[in-house]
């Protein structure tokens, strides 16, 4: 078994040189998605081509871009790549590109996770017996059934196995009378508080977004559980907004008299696109009403200060971040905030999902 499709890289090529417009569509495709060296080449210089406005190529016309260039050449004329351009072009049946570039994409990642010894052993396995064929069938079943997220998902399963095997008893609480006296006094030098949230009740009764707790708000569909949580998640990361009491732009001070700083949020989002997004945002830092942003239909320095907010988000714009899943399970959704602890630090996560 090889982490490679033959079939896949032609067809992929091919359709690439009758309709490079795909790559508008199919913008993940890269020339390490081809294990190939010819096949790689030929990709290269139908992106350049496609990348100077080409919408429609003949393998003659690749073969001459691809000749302008020595170091690659040699190793594409070596390789017989104008046949190789021919008989792509020959074959390629566009109707059935997705197929053919979701099999390119699947063997591609592959490849990368097993460079990097992860355990992909569901979907390949190195020097399969070849007296072993119902093995060979299992893996081959496997890997044409999996989609991309679902390969991640089952490497990452397999980490948190060996993660909760070595790390399990490691966090045991202890004896409820070791250091309550120190946790009397450390109380009383730093209160259980959290930055305030959207709501001063709201915000009171849950003694704002403290570190390592988990909110839960559960109502009917349709009453806004997604915007209560973008105003809460701005309220955290922009420190700047609209006073309607004041009727100005006022900057967060905690009660010592100090400017509240900034804190790194993402939000993950499953059944909204990010412009349905900016506008609950634009509307809740500007104190303009949403219908307002949507229509254009501003009232007088409405726009003004729906610009103003846009400011306020471009200014800290690495304090929140959005992440789009569409099919949320626990082992994606724990994959991603894991991602954005590491790489950008972010303190808090709102997720609102209907159930």
């Amino acid at each position: 078994m090889v982490l490679s499709d033959n079939v896949a890289t032609r067809q992929v090529i091919g359709c690439l040189m009758l309709n490079p417009l795909l790559f508008l569509e199919y913008s993940d495709l890269y020339p390490t998605d081809f294990d190939n060296k010819v096949a790689r080449i030929c990709f290269i210089n139908i992106k350049n081509l496609y990348d100077n406005g080409a919408t429609k190529l003949s393998p003659i016309e690749v073969d001459q871009e691809i000749s302008q260039y020595s170091n690659s050449v040699a190793i594409y004329n070596s390789g017989n790549g104008l046949d190789l351009l021919k008989e792509a072009y020959e074959f390629a049946t566009p109707n059935n590109f997705e197929l053919y570039y979701n099999r390119l994409k699947k063997y591609s990642l592959l490849r990368r996770l097993h460079k990097n010894g992860y355990d992909i052993s569901k979907y390949y396995k190195e020097n399969v017996d070849i007296d072993d064929p119902k093995l060979e069938v299992e893996l081959q079943k496997n890997f044409d059934e999996a989609t991309l997220e679902e390969i991640l998902n089952n490497v990452e399963g397999n980490f948190n196995l060996i993660r909760e095997e070595f790390l399990r008893g490691k966090n045991n609480q202890g004896n409820p009378a070791e250091g309550i006296l120190e946790l009397i006094d450390e109380l009383q030098q730093a209160p259980n508080m959290g930055p305030s949230l959207e709501g001063k009740i709201f915000s009171s009764a849950c003694r704002g977004a403290r570190a390592g707790c988990f909110y839960l708000k559960s109502s009917s569909s349709g009453t806004g559980k997604t915007r209560t949580s973008v105003f809460d998640a701005c309220k955290l990361a922009y420190p700047v907004r609209w006073c309607h009491e004041k009727q100005c732009f006022t900057r967060d001070i905690t009660n010592e008299g100090e400017e509240v700083q900034p804190k790194k949020v993402l939000f993950i989002v499953t059944e909204m696109d990010k412009e349905e997004l900016q506008t609950i945002m634009l509307a809740y830092l500007s104190g303009v009403n949403e219908d307002h942003i949507l229509t254009g239909h501003y009232e007088d320095g409405e726009l003004n200060r729906v610009r103003y907010a846009a400011q306020i988000i471009r200014t800290y714009k690495d304090y929140f971040f959005i992440e789009e899943i569409s099919e949320p399970d626990l082992t994606n959704v724990q994959a991603t905030i894991k991602k954005y602890a590491t790489i950008n630090e972010i303190e808090y996560v709102f997720n609102p999902k209907r159930v």
